[in-house]
C-alpha cells in the first residue's frame, strides 16, 4: 500500500496573498486572497477568501465566515455555515448549507442538505435532496427523493425524481425572527416524479403516477397513470388520466 506523501499546511491569520498549490490542511482566520488553483485535504475558512482558479479539497470544505471562489469546488464534504459565492460548478458527496450559498455553475452530490438560503443558476443532481429553507433554483433539480419544507417563497424551474414531497411549515425560530422570503410557497414550470404530494405549490404541469395535490396549490395541468387524489382547498384548471 503507497502511503500518502506528506504536504505541508497552510494557516492565514492577518491579511495575506498566497498563489495557491498544494497543502495538506488549509485554515484561514484572517482575509486572504489566493490568485490560482488550490489542492488540500481541507480548507477551512472562518474569515474571508476570495480565490481564483479550482478548488480541490480531498476531505472536506467547510465556510464559517465568507467565501468568494472564481472556479469549480470538488470535496467530498461541503459545509456552509457563513456566506459563500462559488462562481463555477460545484461537487460533493455530501453538500450541506446553513447559512447562505450562491452558486453560478452546477451542483451535484449524493446526499444535498438546504437548511439556510441557495441559490443555483445551474442545474441540481442528487441521490437525495432535503431543504428546510429558502432555495432559488434556475434549472433542473433531479434526486431520486426530493423533500422540502416551505419557510419562505421559493423557485425551481423544474422538478424531477422517483417521489417528491413539498409541504407548507409554520415558520418558526430563524425564518419567523427576520420575515425573510414571503409567505411560505413553491413556484414551478414543471413537476415530474413517480410519487408526487404537493403542498402551497404553484406550478404549470405536475405529472406522475400516483399524485396528490394539497392545500394552497394551483396547478395549471395535472397529468396521472394511476391516482389523483386533490384537497378541496387546492386548485387544479386541468387534469388528465395518461
Amino acid at each position: 500500500m503507497q502511503e500518502r506523501r506528506q504536504r505541508n499546511d497552510l494557516t492565514i491569520s492577518g491579511m495575506s496573498t498566497t498563489s495557491g498549490g498544494s497543502y495538506d490542511y488549509v485554515t484561514i482566520d484572517g482575509m486572504a486572497k489566493v490568485t490560482d488553483s488550490l489542492d488540500c485535504l481541507s480548507l477551512e475558512v472562518n474569515g474571508t477568501l476570495k480565490m481564483q482558479g479550482t478548488l480541490t479539497a480531498a476531505e472536506r470544505m467547510t465556510i464559517n465566515g465568507m467565501g468568494t471562489i472564481e472556479g469549480p469546488v470538488r470535496s467530498s464534504r461541503i459545509r456552509v455555515d457563513g456566506m459563500a459565492t462559488l462562481r463555477g460548478d460545484v461537487t460533493g458527496n455530501e453538500v450541506e448549507v446553513n447559512g447562505r450559498c450562491k452558486i453560478e455553475g452546477r451542483l451535484e452530490g449524493e446526499r444535498i442538505q438546504i437548511d439556510g438560503s441557495v441559490t443555483v443558476r445551474g442545474n441540481v443532481e442528487c441521490e437525495n435532496f432535503r431543504a428546510n429553507g429558502n432555495l432559488n433554483i434556475e434549472g433542473l433539480l433531479n434526486a431520486e427523493a426530493v423533500d422540502i419544507q416551505l419557510y419562505t417563497l421559493s423557485s425551481v424551474q423544474e422538478i424531477g425524481g422517483e417521489r417528491i414531497d413539498v409541504r407548507r411549515t409554520e415558520r418558526g425560530g430563524f425564518w419567523k425572527n427576520i420575515g425573510f422570503g414571503g409567505s411560505p410557497r413553491l413556484k414551478a414550470g414543471i413537476i415530474e416524479g413517480d410519487d408526487v404530494f404537493l403542498e402551497d405549490t404553484e406550478a404549470d404541469t405536475v405529472r406522475g403516477a400516483r399524485v396528490f395535490i394539497g392545500r394552497g396549490c394551483k396547478i395549471r395541468l395535472v397529468e396521472y397513470r394511476e391516482t389523483l387524489d386533490q384537497d378541496p382547498e387546492a386548485k387544479v384548471a386541468s387534469r388528465r388520466q395518461i
